[in-house]
């Protein structure tokens, strides 16, 4: 949960955040299911089953979770971005509704910041063009993407719903 909950703050992608929060609530983890282990001994020394394989469940899950912990992380990300999208949406409706009516398409980037060299953000495109492969998107597109992150090559998205993308920005 303190994963999810940090990724949908803003701290979630900053650089601090990602190298020594993420790597602490993780070692702060293991000693929770070091812990774990101890009493499930204990408790199965005095015969106490019940409490033995409830302590057991976290250093379980450590160690499903020690076979990939990169995707564990990735995981609690998206869903952290998820959340941090489902409770900003109205505001990121208010200032869509906002856009001149003369502004076809409608493409707005959302950065919600990074390191120096990559953010992440939202991006909402009323034409859904983002999600193409380069070299499909028509003209018009191109000409408002090129006045934002999306100008960088190899920029990544992933639909939400409702013409809206969580995005990588490579710069």
């Amino acid at each position: 949960m303190a994963l999810i909950l940090f990724a949908a703050s803003p701290l979630g992608p900053d650089f601090i955040y990602v190298m020594v929060g993420i790597p602490a609530l993780l070692f702060m983890w293991a000693i929770a299911g070091a812990g774990a282990v101890v009493v499930s001994v204990r408790s199965a020394m005095r015969k106490e089953w019940r409490r033995c394989l409830i302590a057991l469940v976290l250093p379980i899950v450590l160690l499903v979770v020690a076979l990939d912990p990169f995707r564990f992380v990735r995981s609690c990300n998206y869903i952290g971005d998820v959340v941090h999208f489902i409770v900003s949406k109205p505001y990121y409706d208010r200032e869509i509704a906002a856009l001149p009516s003369d502004q076809r398409p409608r493409l707005v980037v959302f950065d919600w910041g990074g390191m120096a060299w990559a953010s992440s953000g939202l991006v909402y495109d009323e034409t859904d063009q983002v999600s193409l492969p380069k070299g499909r998107q028509s003209a018009d597109w191109l000409a408002a993407a090129s006045h934002s992150e999306l100008s960088c090559e190899g920029y990544g998205v992933q639909p939400l719903w409702d013409h809206y993308y969580l995005a990588s920005f490579p710069c």
